[in-house]
């Protein structure tokens, strides 16, 4: 096949093939339907296979046709691979490096994040070169893929074969109760004290593995909490303090005062927060693994780990 760019043609015969329509892909391509044309046949007769059965109205894949958008459809996202980690490399070596966190990260993390430096340190008249972001796990985990993100710390668990991830810390529940709950006068709440409890807690979508797990191990033991959904640690304290229900919440939010609420920490040992330090594992290498190999360090030595 002749040709000074085999990538974009690829591109034109799968946007074809998910449009169905010369016109529609034309439109998208930003190409003129005729030109479309041209090219395509030009492309069939070079590598003497036809690649589209045309109609008046639509474009149907060969069998031949959806063995080549198949194919090229691989190589497309290995060429937007390559795309992301030069953009990553780039991103190393101009600074500035981007760390996320969970809301759900415990608190005693936070201040070794903000005082995170660099293995090379910038001149002082020069901004850090650290940038901290918030996002739920499932978005931390993908901006790093992305290459959007150098590292992050999420909860677990987590799997995907191309992070490194460790856990580094684990910290158990409280309950937040209204003073003149039932609840309020032990000394520990256990899980069978939630059955029937309307609990405030964090949504499923932000932690559905996790989210699911504590539910499933709930239902194993015969108890069954009204969950109700809330944005965050904030939202959950102020219907604890009006009587609408418990908040359940990670230990280190004791810290946060709220009138006329009492916090009870949950005594079940599997209900806890795993938290977990992840990266892409084809960045440990360099300045990069550097950094994030001396947070895990210090993160270890905190031994969060409250059960």
């Amino acid at each position: 096949m002749q040709s000074k760019n085999p990538l974009e043609l690829n591109i034109l015969i799968v946007v074809i093939a998910q449009e169905g329509n010369f016109v529609r892909a034309s439109k998208k391509l930003g190409i003129a339907p005729p030109s479309l044309t041209r090219r395509v046949s030009s492309l069939e007769k070079s590598i003497g296979v036809k690649l589209f059965e045309r109609s008046t109205r639509n474009v149907v894949l060969t069998e031949a046709g959806r063995l080549f958008v198949q194919e090229s459809s691989l190589s497309l996202s290995h060429a937007e691979r390559a795309w992301d980690l030069a953009r990553f490399q780039a991103q190393i070596e101009s600074g500035p490096y981007r760390i996320g966190y969970s809301p759900y990260t415990h608190s005693a993390f936070l201040p070794l994040l903000s005082g995170l430096s660099p293995v090379i340190h910038p001149p002082a008249n020069e901004p850090s070169s650290i940038v901290l972001e918030t996002a739920n796990t499932l978005e931390l985990v993908e901006r790093v893929l992305r290459g959007k993100l150098h590292a992050a710390l999420g909860v677990g668990p987590l799997s995907d074969p191309d992070l490194w991830l460790h856990r580094v810390g684990r910290e158990g529940f409280s309950a937040c109760l209204p003073r003149n709950h039932r609840l309020a006068q032990k000394v520990g709440v256990t899980a069978h004290d939630l059955d029937g409890e309307m609990v405030f807690w964090m949504p499923r979508s932000l932690q559905p593995r996790f989210y699911g797990r504590v539910v499933k191990y709930m239902g194993s033991l015969g108890v069954r909490p009204i969950f109700r959904e809330v944005k965050g640690e904030a939202h959950a304290l102020e219907f604890a303090a009006r009587g609408f229900g418990l908040a359940l919440l990670p230990r280190s939010a004791a810290h946060i005062s709220h009138a006329g609420t009492v916090f009870k920490p949950l005594t079940d040992r599997y209900l806890g927060i795993e938290t977990v330090l992840f990266m892409r594992r084809d960045q440990r290498y360099g300045d990069l693994k550097g950094l994030v190999d001396d947070l895990f360090s210090q993160l270890l030595a905190l031994k969060i780990e409250i059960n």
